[in-house]
């Protein structure tokens, strides 16, 4: 059909160049946060490349809604400024035929943002913690101060390292202080970096180290060939890393968190939707309202839906509603909402007074 394939034509450069404004305004944020982190040392330099990628992955899912909602919004304006909705509708081809034409470019956008909601961002959340684990452990590893004291647990451990020299660290002494008040003074003229079970140590090789309790005779000396010790500012790999859930682990959970967490990956599919609906009839605009003259109502719509869903998440989180209860008040609400604009679209509201105003006149 060719009305069909002009409309999704239309449509389609609507939504690319909104997509692409949105991205490259977005990019450019992400890009100077994660150049400023480089530059104060947090990040290391080589991985802003793979960052700014990982992160445009999670902006992409938030994009393609918006993208889609404001690029039909003004695709549509458009045809109807220049009377041709007006000329299709007389064609016979209405709001139900415009919206048949129009769901074979929505359906793939929702199918996309939801692989990524469900299955691409979670991977790539879990590839980029990973990532930046791993390079921030190596940066550490290079970047132990050398030459100066460091102190670790409010004082209470206290380290030097001579020099660094060949991959390892020459001249290394420890102090520790422990709750209970014990002490432990430790030296190694030699120690290199290694890492065991996931986790970065020093190891201190042909080193002594010295310990007891203040005012007390028992104090112990021990010689040792290797002894791992970690050092003030290493990371613990295992303990620091939050990890993203995927969403088989999130559908198997029975914890409220999770099922919210499940609600609004589930979501951000139901929305391109919901929104590709709304926008048809909503950009019926009246005669002489101008091109853009729905904009305003596009714009607040889709900030109330965009609030819906983390309010309706709290309700799971609470356990207020499950996740079936809580898809149907967040997004039948909107579908609510497009049926009452698609009924107005098409004249409803007119009918209905008109069949009021013939009974009142009857009676």
């Amino acid at each position: 059909m060719r009305l069909g394939g002009y409309l999704r034509r239309e449509a389609l450069i609507s939504i690319i160049a909104v997509a692409t404004v949105l991205m490259l305004i977005l990019g450019t944020n992400l890009l100077a946060r994660a150049l400023s982190l480089a530059a104060e040392g947090t990040l290391p330099a080589a991985l802003v490349p793979k960052l700014l990628g990982f992160n445009l992955v999670k902006m992409l899912m938030y994009v393609i809604p918006v993208a889609l909602f404001i690029g039909l919004m003004f695709a549509l304006g458009r045809l109807n400024r220049d009377n041709e909705q007006t000329i299709m509708r007389s064609s016979g081809f209405g709001l139900w035929r415009m919206t048949r034409a129009l769901l074979p470019v929505g359906i793939p956008l929702a199918v996309l943002t939801a692989w990524i909601s469900l299955f691409g961002w979670p991977m790539a959340e879990q590839a980029r913690d990973q990532m930046i684990e791993g390079a921030q452990s190596d940066y550490v590893g290079q970047q132990v101060p050398v030459g100066r004291f460091i102190e670790a647990n409010e004082g209470r451990l206290v380290a030097y390292v001579g020099s660094a020299e060949n991959g390892g660290y020459q001249r290394i002494f420890l102090f520790d202080r422990a709750e209970d008040g014990s002490i432990a003074v430790e030296s190694a003229p030699t120690g290199e970096m290694v890492e065991e079970e996931g986790r970065r140590y020093i190891a201190l090789e042909d080193g002594r180290r010295i310990g007891g309790t203040v005012g007390s005779a028992d104090w112990n000396r021990l010689d040792y060939q290797r002894h791992l010790m970690r050092l003030p500012g290493e990371r613990d790999t295992q303990v620091d890393r939050a990890g993203v859930p995927s969403t088989a682990e999130l559908w198997a959970s029975g914890e409220l968190p999770d099922r919210a967490d499940l609600f609004e990956r589930i979501s951000q599919g139901i929305i391109v939707l919901v929104l590709l609906l709304i926008a048809i009839p909503l950009a019926q605009s009246p005669p002489r309202s101008g091109r853009y003259g729905r904009l305003f109502w596009a714009f607040l719509i889709y900030a109330l839906y965009l609030n819906m869903i983390p309010l309706v998440s709290d309700m799971v989180e609470n356990g207020s509603v499950n996740v079936t209860g809580a898809l149907l008040i967040a997004h039948g609400a909107f579908l609510g909402l497009w049926a009452w604009l698609f009924w107005t679209a098409r004249g409803g509201r007119e009918r209905l007074r008109s069949l009021w105003k013939g009974r009142r006149e009857y009676a």
